[in-house]
Formats: C-alpha cells, sequence, structure tokens
C-alpha cells in the first residue's frame, strides 16, 4: 500500500470538518475584529481644545450674556403685547357698553325722557374706564417701541459677535478636520501594520498547505484575514481608491487562477492526472486520446459513444486477458504486472491482482 495515501473519512467527518472550519474562520473574524475595534478606540484629537484655541472666549462670553439679555427683552415685549392684547379686548368691550348707553339715552332724548341715574354712573365709569385704557395702551406702545429699539440693537451686536465667532469656529473646525484626517491615517497605518504581516503569512500558508492536512484551517485563517482586510482598506481610503484596489485584487485573483488551470493541464500534478486515468479506464477510452478500449470481449463492440453493446456469440470466444495498446495513440494502457505476469492497468499505480506498484507511475 501507498505511504502516501490519503484517507477522506466518512461523509459525516466531512461535513463536521467543514463546519467546524466555518466556526474557526468566523472566531478569527471575530478575532481580528476586536483587535482592529481595540486599535480604533485610541484617543483623537478634542475639538474644545482646538476650538479653544482659536476662539476668543471672551468673545462667547459676550455672545452668551447678549443671548440672555435679548431673550429677556423679548419676553419684556411679548409681555407687553399680552397686556395689551387684553386691555384691546376690554376697550371692544367698554366700547359696546358706551354706544349701547348712548343710543338708550338718544331715544330717551327724543322721548323728553332722562337716562335712569344709574346708567348714566355706567355711562360715566365706562368713558373714564375707555380713557384709562386707550392711555395705558398708549403708554405700553412707547414702552415696546423702546424695547423694540434696545432688541435691535442688541441683534446688531449679537450678529457681529456671532460672525466673529463663526469665522473663528471655521478656522478650528478646519484645523480639527485636518487633525482628524491624520488620525484617521494613523489608525489606518496601525490597523494595516497589524492586518498585513498576518494576511502574509495566511496568504503563504494559503499557497504552500491549502491541499494539505489540514486544509480547513488554513482556508478559515486566509478568508477571515481576507475578508477583515478588505474592511480596513475600505473604511478608511477614499472609496475612489478603493475600487481600484478592489479591483487590482479581483485582477490578481482571477490570474492566480488562471494560471493555475494552464499549469493544471501542461504539467498536471499526479493526483489530477491518476483521477484522469481512472475515470477513462472505469469508461473503457484510452486516457491519452479518448478512443474507446476494445480487448476482451469489448474487442467486438460495435455502436458510438455510450450506446454500444456485444455482438452475440463473440464474447465468449475473446480472451479475458491480453496486452493491449491503443490503436490512435500508441499509449500501452494494459501490460503483464512484474510481479504475477497477470495483466493489469499499465497507466494505474498498482496490480489489481497483486496489488505491486509500479515504480514509475504517475
Amino acid at each position: 500500500m501507498s505511504k502516501n495515501k490519503k484517507f477522506k473519512g466518512p461523509w459525516i467527518q466531512q461535513a463536521a470538518i467543514i463546519f467546524l472550519g466555518l466556526i474557526l474562520g468566523v472566531l478569527l473574524y471575530w478575532l481580528l475584529g476586536f483587535i482592529t475595534k481595540d486599535i480604533g478606540s485610541l484617543p483623537g484629537p478634542d475639538f474644545s481644545i482646538v476650538q479653544a484655541k482659536y476662539v476668543n472666549a471672551q468673545l462667547c462670553e459676550n455672545q452668551k450674556s447678549l443671548e440672555e439679555k435679548l431673550a429677556t427683552l423679548n419676553k419684556q415685549i411679548g409681555n407687553k403685547h399680552g397686556r395689551q392684547n387684553i386691555l384691546e379686548k376690554g376697550t371692544r368691550s367698554l366700547q359696546t357698553t358706551i354706544n349701547q348707553l348712548l343710543s338708550i339715552q338718544k331715544r330717551n332724548i327724543e322721548r323728553n325722557l332722562t337716562l335712569p341715574e344709574q346708567q348714566q354712573k355706567v355711562l360715566v365709569d365706562s368713558q373714564t374706564m375707555f380713557l384709562e385704557n386707550q392711555k395705558e395702551f398708549q403708554v405700553l406702545n412707547k414702552e415696546i417701541g423702546e424695547l423694540t429699539k434696545q432688541q435691535d440693537q442688541l441683534k446688531e451686536e449679537l450678529d457681529a459677535a456671532s460672525e466673529q465667532i463663526q469665522s473663528q469656529w471655521n478656522v478650528a473646525r478646519t484645523e480639527y478636520n485636518e487633525l482628524m484626517t491624520k488620525h484617521r491615517w494613523k489608525l489606518a497605518a496601525l490597523k494595516l501594520a497589524v492586518m498585513i504581516p498576518i494576511f502574509l503569512i495566511a496568504a503563504w500558508f494559503f499557497t504552500k498547505k491549502r491541499t494539505g492536512t489540514y486544509w480547513p484551517v488554513v482556508y478559515a485563517a486566509f478568508i477571515a484575514v481576507f475578508v477583515k482586510i478588505s474592511l480596513v482598506v475600505h473604511e478608511y481610503f477614499p472609496r475612489k481608491y478603493f475600487k481600484y484596489i478592489a479591483l487590482l485584487v479581483i485582477i490578481a485573483i482571477v490570474l492566480r487562477l488562471l494560471v493555475y488551470l494552464i499549469k493544471m493541464i501542461v504539467s498536471p500534478k499526479k493526483d489530477w492526472i491518476l483521477k484522469q486515468y481512472q475515470e477513462a479506464y472505469d469508461k473503457n477510452v484510452c486516457p491519452i486520446c479518448s478512443k474507446p478500449v476494445r480487448i476482451g470481449p469489448l474487442r467486438y463492440a460495435v455502436g458510438r459513444k455510450r450506446k454500444s453493446f456485444i455482438l452475440a456469440g463473440q464474447g465468449a470466444q475473446a480472451p479475458e486477458q491480453q496486452i493491449y495498446t491503443c490503436p490512435s495513440c500508441g499509449t500501452q494502457l494494459y501490460e503483464k504486472c512484474d510481479k504475477c505476469s497477470d495483466i493489469r492497468h499499465s497507466l494505474l499505480p498498482f496490480c489489481e491482482h497483486c496489488g505491486s506498484e509500479t515504480p514509475d507511475s504517475p
């Protein structure tokens, strides 16, 4: 038996290996995520410090004081407008009462009657209150005018202070954005400084060991690291640059697969070519040129492709085993075994009768 013979194991064991490989990939991805998250938590620039550097604190206090004074004036003006609304409603009510009493007085005069003393008193009181409301309304108008003048002045001062603060704040924001950009590049450099060596190690193992015994571990590690480093690049590199990076990576992968497939055809591996030979023998065709094999009973087979049959009476007369060479390409497909002298497959490594191995088999 060959020392290099590989046992695949039962299907449930293979499924368990693949499943655990997926779990391992997820866990490795989480681990790398924790690492990059811890790196990303490094403190960056503080905007309050940058703001204090450029924005005048006294000017900010002045702005705050002006805002408080303006709010007080707005409240006072609002209260006086409210008082005016109350006076206006009361004045309208008094105007209605006076008009009604004057109408009654007019009718009484036409009838040579006098207005009752109580109604006369109500009329006089209403007229007095009406005049007082009018006077108070005018006073409120004057006060509102003065407060509005102060309000306009405060607004002008506040606008000037706000414009000056906004100019200083813009300078602070510009410097903060520059510092933040440098900080992001620093985080990107730190993350890539950790991820790139891990990725190179995973890529080396993937290139060298992906067909080895521990291929699930190699695949899980490589895919997890590749996905995480792709996300890091996508997070920190601008989109216009990332699309070129992603495209170059995809092109490199496609080229690598294309070269790998071409090499498999030009210089196939032993296991791969042996599998081809096995399939060809099972289909009774030449592994080299695919011509149907005509040996033993198959010598008398007729038909084309998969639809063939043995002519009746011919199979029993044909020898069961014999040396056979493909008449199309000249490849010897069956030969005598050096150990047991029985007929064996020339292109397969072991004799089906004695189990001996051909040293120069593929």
